[in-house]
């Protein structure tokens, strides 16, 4: 089990944290037919077997091999043309996925705001049925997006868009840089909630290039700032948990996947919910909000 940092724990507890969700939490979902959303790597290997122009496949396949998923994104997606759109709703939203334990046990913990980093909206449409008309859903190209900082609400932010706008998407190389310098008001209000919110990564990769740019930029600007957390699997090498904890001061925090669904990482979650509650409790009783 893991052993939930004090620090964390109070940080939910007083809602001066961001959970941030990635695929890995959309995995425990499952659609029609019993399908689940592909994780990104299984994504692009199917479009890449389902693609429309099979000319010069070779470069999309050395660069999913290689684990270059943008630009093998970006290729496919001139590959597909009119067709990538209706792809990807016919990947990501027509199996009508169904929310799992672990998108309550996520509810759970009361965060007043979620960051996801998926295009499905399996996790608000959940939180919206439980509390309805509570949850404030932005995207990040939306011009209000920074009021998640100082709004009282409850707030879920689509940091790469989500298929209601799907040209805005942010999927491929190209989009990422764009993403950067159109819309530079939503990564300096992710700057403002690093460094005033604790960040705790749930089913989420090491690998997006937006949100390491600015781990890194926060962590050599702010060097004497408190680690955020990334939830993995157990079988982080030493040398890779350093290396997050150096760049992107981030601490790893392993759980045992207990199967190939990562069944484990519910229990922890409950684990931790039963944590911060208690801690609310306590809190509640000494008035120290």
């Amino acid at each position: 089990m893991i052993e939930w940092p004090d620090k964390l724990v109070n940080d939910l507890a007083r809602r001066r944290a961001i959970i941030v969700i990635g695929s890995g939490v959309s995995r425990h979902s499952t659609g029609e037919g019993d399908v689940r959303p592909p994780t990104w790597k299984q994504f692009l290997e199917k479009a890449m077997e389902e693609c429309p122009d099979r000319k010069s496949l070779k470069t999309v396949e050395e660069a999913i091999s290689s684990g270059d998923y943008l630009h093998a994104c970006e290729w496919l997606k001139k590959r597909y043309e009119e067709g990538w759109i209706p792809y990807l709703r016919r990947t990501f939203s027509r199996p009508a996925f169904k929310p799992s334990e672990i998108h309550q046990e996520i509810l759970n913990l009361d965060c007043r705001i979620v960051f996801s980093l998926n295009f499905d909206d399996i996790y608000e449409r959940h939180a919206s049925s439980i509390n309805k008309r509570s949850y404030i859903v932005k995207s990040y190209y939306d011009t209000d997006v920074a009021e998640f900082l100082r709004g009282n609400d409850r707030y879920i932010i689509k940091v790469h868009g989500n298929l209601n706008s799907p040209h805005n998407l942010i999927f491929s190389q190209k989009d990422y840089s764009e993403a950067r310098i159109k819309h530079s008001a939503f990564y300096q209000a992710f700057d403002a909630a690093l460094l005033t919110h604790t960040f705790l990564f749930i089913g989420s990769g090491h690998s997006d290039p937006d949100i390491n740019l600015v781990l890194e930029n926060q962590n050599f600007s702010f060097p004497a700032q408190d680690p955020h957390y990334f939830l993995g699997a157990s079988g982080f090498s030493e040398d890779r948990k350093a290396s997050l904890r150096e760049n992107r001061k981030l601490k790893v925090l392993e759980y045992d996947p207990a199967d190939e669904f990562h069944s484990g990482l519910v229990d922890e979650i409950k684990e931790l919910a039963a944590r911060v509650e208690s801690e609310r409790y306590d809190i509640s009783q000494l008035t120290s909000w």
